[in-house]
């Protein structure tokens, strides 16, 4: 049996680590299993409403495997079309002990199912419902995925990672690298479906590769460090700082 969470946990924030953190404590307590169900995007994005995801799917479930035993990610457009009964039933409900949700938590077709639904359900199938309120920052401002995602685009990366409680790694991909005398050019390509700092010169650090440098952020994304032998499609994860247009 499980104490089960579900949410898009997008950058898996300060808000997240309290509710995961939360989640985790009741499981140790009742010796039971912790899992999430990861939602791959929000109900936004189904409306052409949403510019891009913090972290990727898989640095998702790589942060959330942290704090939980097992975490499922779901696909949006393959359980968009579900009742929020069905939905409750198929995942919500199967296994689960204790239920912990977020305090704006909504489920099932076009997002309808409620606090008020899911307490009903809950009490149908005998599971434990607990609600766990927002978290503010030290302004009592609502820390969410949608603050900080603004806040990356504005490139003001350290109100972002003060938020985040953890580095904000800009994902990419390399397509190419050149170099001229003892300069290398690296070029980029981020994900579709990945928010990006708009236009600008940020210092760059890729951790893994050893690599620092300057990373020019146009219509193209360049990496501007010592010559480097990056094979293409390789993955770079860099950290950014001191963001100019």
């Amino acid at each position: 049996m499980y104490v089960t969470t579900i949410g898009v946990f997008d950058g898996v924030h300060l808000g997240h680590k309290a509710l995961l953190k939360r989640v985790q404590q009741i499981a140790d307590e009742h010796s039971l299993r912790s899992r999430a169900f990861v939602v791959s995007h929000p109900f936004e994005q189904l409306k052409g409403e949403f510019d891009g995801l913090i972290t990727s799917h898989e640095r998702r479930i790589l942060l959330l495997s942290q704090y939980l035993d097992e975490v499922y990610l779901l696909d949006l457009r393959k359980i968009k079309d579900m009742t929020a009964e069905s939905f409750f039933e198929q995942f919500l409900a199967r296994d689960t002990r204790i239920l912990i949700v977020g305090k704006d938590f909504r489920f099932g077709r076009n997002a309808l199912g409620d606090s008020t639904l899911l307490e009903k359900l809950c009490r149908e199938k005998a599971i434990d419902l607990e609600v766990f309120d927002e978290v503010a920052d030290e302004n009592h401002v609502r820390i969410s995925s949608s603050r900080i995602r603004e806040l990356i685009k504005k490139g003001r990366m350290e109100e972002a990672e003060r938020l985040l409680g953890h580095d904000y790694l800009l994902e990419a991909v390399v397509l190419n690298t050149s170099k001229s005398d003892s300069t290398g050019v690296v070029e980029l390509k981020i994900p579709e479906g990945l928010i990006r700092p708009e236009n600008g010169i940020f210092e760059a650090e890729e951790r893994n590769l050893n690599i620092r440098g300057r990373l020019i952020l146009d219509r193209e994304a360049r990496l501007i460090t010592q010559p480097v032998r990056l094979a293409p499609g390789t993955y770079v994860h860099l950290k950014l700082s001191g963001g100019r247009t």
